[in-house]
């Protein structure tokens, strides 16, 4: 079978509205995901700012050696503040400056503070631990002992010593001036003695003197006994040590364990007690007292003669200080100091400046919550090395530039983006509304026949977008003045071709008198021709009218169920031979028709209906009440529409027919008329084949607006 198509124009409305289905790339998409380039803004200030931390470590670093060697330059030489040489690593006893008074009650409540600082002191398994500090003229200790099982002093024993004991020497560099024992016969407060030997007539004997200007309190812990003492500070000399002794059995009474601060030469030279010296003090906060900054002085053997200043320093807190905590790395002063108090440093650096070098050091506090910066330089006397001035300071101070650096460049970064973003948003969202407002223009005037049924307004915009709208206003323009001509190409034609048709008729008409029989033959196709072309003119004529008259016809309230059933009660006397099916609602349906034109359109169905149904097919006319509509369907069985058909079918010189049974001309004007008369009353046309291919189904809806209750 062959389809004879012609003049399909194209659905702009259709492809316009497809276009808009799915996922879309939209300017403002486009523009906001260009918009995320701007974040690279940060990374790079971030970048910026790792950069600007190496160089600020490096400053740090070269900082704290300069502070160093300019602290060691006015020490080179000055033997007053290193009055002594020490040749060999020797147990000295460093005494600690007490910033909070002390009790003496056995209990280490006191020295919480100070517990870190203590000095561990062994012999196989006799262990004690010993910190010495002072405050207001008064010396205080703390002895920590382990002992298993403890033995206390008895009074009436004929032995002096027969107990656990400490043995506390005070004495110079020549010999051992006093011996002072700590033997309670009972926990609790008591006073050390002495042990003198006398001559009487017989033997020498042993006597015990009691000191009561030394106040001591012993205490048993878990593990052992805990002693504290506090003694004046002019009781001491220049060297100071402590004897545990360890007494297991009361029954003999043997010192079987004893141990020395200062080893086995504790009984005859202890080791020195260092102090802080206050002239270095002095001196060192006179040249330099940088907030954050410890100055640290020490001997030839690392031993600390005096420190001042401290690496914990107040910082300013940023004010969102708690929204960035989440993602920046926090600043704290809270951190641990292992150092603070030490009596002694024995760092890499500080082994390098005993050597001759100035170093420094980098190490993160116990807690990893600071990294410290330590540089040494060493002291020089008579071209020895006999001291070391270190200087620390905390990378928390370049970690808060960083950070404000870094916070601020956020701040303006994000501030930027948001402004960025709402530009851009803002322009994007005018370039999307002038573009869907072109858009809509364009979809509305256009209608899915192809007929131009509204204008575009021409834009005053100077870019791009201007340019296109008053391009579409203008080829808007130029089309609707063609689809006039179109349209009005059928009355023109029809008027112009009855002219010469009446002449060429009358010509015929003249010759017929006048030919040989032989020659009618060609008289009468000339006829039949001229016929057809009457007719094709009646057809135009038609269609020309029926637009023009639609424009003037007044609508009036009729009974539809009524008015087709009697123009289907006419088919079936005129068709006698063609099965007419009616169904309609059993109550009346009113509504504003103009009656003529409804009978004409149901006219033109049914003559479609009638070329395209098979043989002894029932032609079915379906009227149903909808809840917002009335439908009128024409069914016939037999021939299908094409798929690619769809609402083409309806517009003007179209059809789907080679010729009838009948050789009559069809120009495809009969569905266009329906069309016109269907969108007349305010309604639509439309045409589908039937679910199981065997047939049509021409539906006109009219709306539920025109329908009168």
């Amino acid at each position: 079978m062959v389809w004879g198509i012609a003049g399909i124009q194209p659905d702009m409305s259709n492809t316009v509205r497809n276009s808009s289905q799915g996922f879309r790339f939209t300017i403002r998409l486009k523009l906001l995901l260009l918009s995320i380039v701007i974040l690279v803004i940060p990374y790079i200030g971030y970048e910026y700012m790792r950069e600007l931390e190496r160089n600020l470590r490096v400053n740090l670093e070269t900082s704290l050696i300069d502070a160093a060697r300019a602290i060691a330059g006015p020490l080179h030489e000055n033997y007053q503040l290193f009055p002594y040489i020490q040749t060999e690593l020797q147990k000295t006893l460093f005494i600690h400056n007490l910033d909070t008074p002390i009790q003496i009650d056995g209990y280490t409540d006191d020295w919480i503070n100070y517990q870190d600082w203590m000095d561990s002191f062994s012999n196989g398994s006799l262990l004690f631990k010993l910190i010495l500090g002072q405050r207001d003229q008064y010396l205080y200790v703390l002895l920590q002992v382990k002992d298993d099982k403890l033995v206390y002093h008895q009074p009436s024993s004929e032995r002096t010593i027969d107990s656990d004991y400490v043995e506390l020497l005070i004495g110079d560099d020549y010999q051992v001036k006093e011996r002072y024992y700590f033997a309670p016969s009972a926990p609790g407060r008591f006073n050390p003695f002495q042990v003198e030997k006398k001559q009487d007539e017989w033997e020498e004997r042993e006597y015990t003197r009691y000191i009561t200007n030394v106040l001591a309190e012993w205490q048993p812990v878990k593990q052992g006994y805990n002693l504290e003492i506090a003694l004046p500070l002019n009781m001491i000399n220049e060297r100071m040590g402590f004897i545990v002794g360890d007494v297991d059995s009361e029954e003999t009474n043997q010192v079987i364990r004893k141990t020395g601060t200062a080893g086995k030469e504790t009984e005859t030279h202890p080791g020195r007690l260092i102090r802080p010296s206050n002239n270095i003090v002095k001196l060192i906060r006179h040249l330099d007292n940088t907030p954050g900054r410890r100055i640290w002085v020490l001997d030839s053997q690392g031993q600390v003669l005096a420190s001042a200043g401290s690496l914990k320093r107040e910082l300013p807190m940023h004010p969102l200080n708690i929204f960035y905590k989440f993602i920046l790395p926090p600043v704290t002063e809270r951190f641990q100091d292992d150092l603070a108090g030490a009596s002694r440093l024995q760092g890499e650096e500080v082994r390098a400046a005993l050597l001759g070098k100035t170093e420094s050091r980098w190490r993160s506090s116990p807690d990893n919550k600071a990294v410290i910066v330590s540089a040494a330089a060493p002291v020089w006397i008579s071209g020895y090395v006999r001291g070391v001035v270190v200087a620390e300071e905390t990378t928390n101070n370049i970690q808060m530039l960083q950070r404000n650096a870094l916070v601020n460049l956020v701040n303006k970064t994000m501030v930027l983006f948001v402004l960025i973003i709402l530009l851009l948003l803002a322009f994007a969202t005018r370039l999307s509304m002038r573009l869907r407002t072109l858009s809509q223009q364009a979809a509305s005037t256009i209608d899915h026949h192809g007929r131009v049924i509204g204008t575009i307004s021409a834009s005053t915009a100077s870019d791009e977008i201007g340019d296109l709208s008053r391009s579409y206003s203008a080829m808007l323009d130029k089309l609707r003045q063609y689809n006039k001509y179109l349209e009005s190409m059928t009355g023109k034609l029809s008027h112009e071709l009855r002219t010469p048709m009446a002449i060429v008729q009358s010509s015929l008409d003249n010759l017929q008198t006048g030919i040989r029989d032989s020659e009618k033959i060609y008289l009468d196709r000339a006829r039949e021709g001229i016929q057809r072309l009457n007719l094709l003119v009646t057809r135009l004529s038609e269609a020309a009218r029926l637009e023009h008259a639609l424009q003037s016809t007044d609508l009036e309230p009729v009974d539809i169920c009524q008015l087709v059933t009697q123009a289907v009660n006419g088919y079936r006397m005129t068709y006698t031979d063609v099965d007419f099916r009616l169904e309609i609602p059993d109550k009346p349906l009113v509504v504003h028709l103009a009656p003529d034109l409804v009978l004409q359109m149901l006219d033109k169905l049914i003559a479609n209906a009638m070329d395209f149904s098979m043989p002894s097919s029932p032609i079915e006319i379906r009227l149903t009440d909808q809840a917002d509509r009335i439908n009128l369907d024409v069914i016939n069985y037999g021939q299908t529409l094409p798929d690619e058909m769809g609402d083409q079918l309806f517009n003007s010189m179209i059809s789907v027919r080679n010729t009838n049974n009948n050789g009559k001309l069809h120009l495809g004007l009969g569905l266009y008329i329906s069309r016109l008369i269907a969108e007349f009353h305010g309604g639509e046309i439309m045409a589908h084949n039937l679910d199981d291919k065997s047939g049509v189904c021409f539906t006109v809806i009219i709306r539920l607006a025109r329908k009168i209750p």
